[in-house]
């Protein structure tokens, strides 16, 4: 399950229009912006496992994750 910032990151980046960049979400939750890279890179692996463990195989919708 993803924590509220993952969740956040998460929508701010992939799921709005616009896309909140990697600054904007650090200074919005007081981190550097490497830091909002890791959560983003951590919540997507948990995301593809997720899917993996719903679906029995891996799944290829994300896949600059490893």
């Amino acid at each position: 399950e993803l924590s509220s910032r993952e969740r956040m990151i998460i929508l701010k980046r992939r799921l709005t229009e616009d896309g909140a960049t990697l600054e904007e979400l650090g200074h919005v939750l007081g981190v550097s912006k490497e830091r909002v890279r890791q959560l983003e890179h951590r919540a997507l692996k948990k995301l593809k496992k997720s899917l993996e463990d719903k679906h029995d195989k891996p799944i290829e919708l994300i896949a600059d994750i490893s």
